[in-house]
């Protein structure tokens, strides 16, 4: 059965990321996902009160837990830190775990009833495993306000900003549009996203990352 809860943004982002038919995470630049996810996690801290973060760092505001687990792990690893460091080493730490991070994210989402775990066979060997929506209800709510707020001049809920930012880096964003929405949305997508610091900083990780990786794979 599904819980009332809201979804976290890490969930309604994760979620976003399915593929619908194939149950399969869309494929995405690398390290896009793995930041993105970790970009959410600040991001939940910022909206309860528990961290903030301006040009320079990231600081905590107070250590309360939120009772959310996946989202107070980081805060206790902010405040262990004894340096005061910016948000993009912040998103590249927590950013580590990659996979083992998403999958406990899904895990969740199968286990609220919002996606069902299904085992699949590649060439009739190979083991893998997809998540298929149970009713599809959580993430067409998403896609929903995400259209709204896109086809409209109305100052959107940060919480809706954030998701914007965080789709718009990961280039999942415009895998949801068509060709002539994606020109006509471009400014607006990208208005919404610069309203927050902290998407501008994931932007920037994010290319950051990239350029390492591409660097690193001519120089070995």
């Amino acid at each position: 059965m599904t819980s009332p809860t809201r979804l976290t943004l890490a969930e309604e982002l994760v979620l976003i990321a399915l593929d619908d038919e194939s149950g399969s995470l869309l494929s995405l630049p690398p390290f896009s996902l793995e930041v993105a996810i970790a970009a959410s996690l600040l991001m939940e801290l910022e909206l309860a009160g528990r961290v903030d973060s301006d040009e320079d760092k990231l600081f905590v505001i107070s250590p309360s837990p939120t009772g959310v687990a996946i989202v107070d792990e980081p805060l206790e690893e902010i405040v262990a830190e004894s340096r005061q460091l910016p948000t993009s080493a912040w998103l590249r730490r927590l950013a580590s775990p990659g996979p083992v991070l998403r999958e406990r994210i899904i895990g969740g989402l199968v286990d609220r009833g919002v996606l069902r775990s299904v085992e699949k066979r590649l060439l009739w060997v190979f083991k893998t495993r997809v998540y298929p929506p149970i009713s599809g209800i959580e993430e067409s709510e998403v896609r929903s306000r995400i259209m709204t707020l896109l086809n409209n001049d109305e100052i959107p809920d940060t919480r809706d900003a954030l998701l914007i930012g965080l789709l718009r880096a990961t280039g999942i964003m415009y895998r949801l549009l068509s060709s002539t929405e994606r020109e006509r949305l471009r400014d607006r997508i990208d208005q919404i996203a610069n309203l927050e610091g902290i998407n501008r900083a994931l932007s920037a990780t994010i290319s950051e990352l990239l350029i390492e990786l591409t660097s690193a794979s001519f120089h070995p």
